[in-house]
């Protein structure tokens, strides 16, 4: 007997998103490690045997090439329905028995000149941790940092991989079987952050690796390992934020803690800033990710991250191992989101204003993982030109970052006025008819109507949709179809919802039409007007009744 889809699953069929990867990337080895070049295609990748590999990719002909395939599917799927071969057109792109992207196996140089590699090298002896590219401003991107179970940091040039620094934390740890866990550089000051195992926090001068030594120390900033580290560069170079087992905690690297949280009485994976608390706003709105599968808002201003504010729920079955910010200021719905990814193969992207998740991507569903499971979602990253990077330990995918125009492909130009305002990266509001955040604040706010009127009401819809010959060729189309317009135009007939139930008064037959104002209805009442328009998805309220 079949395994039974779980409702995670379900629901991001639902708000799965029509933008597909312009680039996967499958390895023959665990991938442990990835970080994007921030101002050139360019990916370094750290494997469980030790191996770091720096790669190129051409994103635009990525773009270009992946785009022509997809429309050369869609073209091909669409003559097959309209000769009766096929169901539908699919649109979902995890449903999808064709691939149009650019697939690599085993981390393979491409002939084409869009994937290169340009280096690869046994780095570390055992696994490679960690990699992170310098993000000082007079070098940015110039150097990579990497550091691995031999409990060395290594420090190389970008451009060719030779080493140009490197350190042995050993002598520096409290406890000689202590390791490396996560690396963290400053933004403004030389500044390179090591957390480790045993909840510790050493700080070394990035420009002098191999001889300055260990710089500062924070001891037991958690009671268990650090899982991210992350600097504030809006408040100071020398604080930051550290997450490790079920606490947050505000550092300053010369004295220590300055405040930890509450127990959250669960494990914190991940964290970031809000887009546009990234390098303004005084670092103040942190999002967290937890193991129970959801993401707590918090605040200094509010409390001095003693404790989070408010939760979203993302997916209660699985855990939220990574989030990362859209990097995206320049749209209003992109720089209220945060990107999250969990154990279920599944990304999110969550409006933590709104408090919902407003699209989902399906990086591995199923058993297609490498080892018989899923490829669950631990990297995360934002490319030079904000294209969102994927990774599990079996593969990378590198998403597109341009919109879809093959939404309407099956609908008819009638309906395109009405669909203006929809678009791929906001897939769950798909069909709402929202004209803005107000009302659909409003909206959620409003209780959900009982299940028989909401039959009710749907018996309705099909009733006015027969008396005005309005031909209904999916379902899809039905729930599109605009009741104001049929209401207002007086020389059409009116339909009484009276007479859907029995009503003393004969129902006038001899009266082909009528106007609205001839017309005795009964008012509705509250209830059953916010039903019809929970079913009617394309009006947002309905005047004059």
């Amino acid at each position: 007997m079949g395994k039974k889809k779980s409702n995670s699953s379900n629901a991001a069929q639902l708000l799965e998103s029509s933008t597909a990867p312009i680039l996967e990337i499958n390895y023959q080895d665990p991938l442990f490690t990835v970080a994007a070049h921030p101002t050139k295609p360019i990916l370094i990748s750290g494997l469980a045997t030790g191996h770091v590999i720096c790669n190129s990719y051409d994103a635009e002909k990525l773009e270009e090439t992946s785009k022509a395939k997809r429309d050369e599917i869609i073209q091909l799927e669409t003559q097959a329905y309209e000769l009766g071969k096929l169901p539908h057109v699919n649109k979902s792109v995890s449903q999808s028995k064709k691939k149009w992207w650019k697939i690599i196996k085993d981390d393979q140089e491409e002939e084409d000149s869009l994937f290169v590699g340009n280096w690869k090298t046994k780095r570390h002896k055992g696994s490679c941790r960690h990699a992170i590219f310098d993000p000082l401003e007079s070098s940015v991107g110039e150097f990579v940092y990497t550091v691995g179970t031999d409990n060395i940091i290594k420090k190389a040039a970008t451009e060719t991989g030779k080493v140009v620094g490197k350190h042995n934390v050993v002598k520096d740890y409290p406890n000689s079987k202590d390791s490396i866990t996560k690396l963290c550089h400053s933004t403004s000051h030389p500044f390179l952050l090591a957390g480790t195992e045993n909840g510790h926090i050493l700080i070394y001068d990035s420009k002098n690796l191999g001889t300055g030594g260990l710089k500062y120390k924070v001891s037991q900033a958690h009671d268990d390992a650090i899982n991210h580290i992350m600097a504030m560069p809006t408040v100071s170079a020398y604080h930051y934020l550290s997450l490790g087992s079920t606490t947050l905690a505000h550092i300053d690297i010369r004295k220590g803690i300055i405040t930890q949280s509450d127990d959250q009485e669960d494990e914190l994976l991940s964290m970031c800033y809000a887009s546009d608390h990234i390098t303004e706003n005084g670092n103040d709105t942190v999002l967290v990710g937890h193991g129970e599968g959801i993401i707590t808002i918090w605040k200094n201003s509010k409390n001095k991250f003693q404790d989070q504010l408010s939760r979203i729920k993302v997916n209660k079955n699985a855990s939220i191992d990574v989030i990362c910010p859209t990097m995206n200021v320049d749209e209003s719905d992109l720089v209220d989101s945060v990107w999250c990814g969990d154990s279920e193969g599944l990304l999110h992207r969550v409006n933590y204003k709104r408090g919902k998740v407003v699209e989902t991507r399906v990086h591995s569903s199923g058993n297609k993982g490498k080892y018989g499971g899923v490829d669950e979602v631990g990297i995360l990253d934002i490319d030079y030109d904000y294209r969102l990077i994927s990774a599990g330990m079996d593969s990378l995918k590198i998403w597109s970052n341009r919109e879809n125009e093959e939404e309407d492909v099956s609908e008819d130009d009638e309906d395109s006025s009405s669909d203006s305002d929809s678009d791929s990266g906001s897939s769950s509001d798909s069909g709402s008819g929202f004209d803005s955040d107000e009302e659909l604040e409003e909206e959620s706010e409003k209780e959900e109507g009982d299940d028989d009127e909401g039959e009710e009401d749907k018996e309705e819809e099909e009733e006015e949709e027969s008396e005005e010959e309005v031909e209904v060729p999916t379902l899809i189309r039905r729930k599109r179809t605009n009741i104001s317009e049929i209401i207002s135009k007086p020389k059409r007939k009116t339909i009484d919802i009276n007479k859907l139930t029995p009503s003393e008064q004969p129902e006038p037959t001899d009266e082909p039409t009528t106007t609205p104002k001839k017309v005795k209805e009964k008012k509705l009442t509250t209830k059953q007007l916010r039903n019809m328009q929970k079913h009617e998805h394309g009006i947002r309220k309905f005047e004059g009744l």
